[in-house]
């Protein structure tokens, strides 16, 4: 079989040295607008990192702002501790000993209220008044028994407490 030597016709070299020459325009056009393209796409790519990293650390300040929030509202809005004021120590002569026992037994009986809601804790006020009221306190073989005189709730729950010795 033999190929005729169509490369040696001038019309034939100008058809192949057109198609050549197309060839490369168009890899050398496709090289330009694929660059363009990926050029932009980069920009593009870049600018929304930017805008994503800025996105992610305000949203992370604000979740942090609104951490603290909470957390300062919930704070405020539970029983932090509880204050005992005794409004007849002094009358009943009892010492310093005496009112610590009575303090300590009495702060392990209100221990289930630290950090409970305020408003749960308000709405179950005589329940807590009842419960303090009706529990008999042993110390030393003698027995006192609470009568609360003034309750506040807040996040600091202060009671005014009055002190009687029971006789049994």
């Amino acid at each position: 079989m033999h190929i005729p030597p169509y490369y040696k016709k001038p019309t034939w070299q100008t058809f192949f040295i057109g198609v050549l020459t197309g060839v490369v325009v168009g890899y050398i056009f496709f090289l330009y607008v694929y660059g363009e393209h990926t050029e932009r796409w980069i920009e593009d790519n870049l600018t929304i990192r930017q805008e994503l990293q800025q996105i992610k650390q305000e949203n992370k300040l604000l979740k942090d702002d609104q951490h603290d929030l909470s957390q300062q509202t919930e704070q405020r809005l539970t029983i932090q501790e509880t204050d005992i004021e005794w409004t007849n120590a002094e009358q009943l002569d009892l010492d310093r000993f005496t009112t610590h026992e009575l303090e300590e037994q009495l702060q392990a009986q209100l221990e289930s209220i630290i950090g409970q809601n305020i408003e749960s804790l308000s709405e179950q006020r005589t329940l807590l008044i009842q419960t303090i009221e009706n529990k008999v306190f042993n110390i030393r073989d003698v027995k006192y028994q609470l009568t609360v005189r003034h309750m506040t709730i807040a996040p600091t729950l202060i009671m005014s407490l009055e002190i009687d010795l029971t006789s049994s």
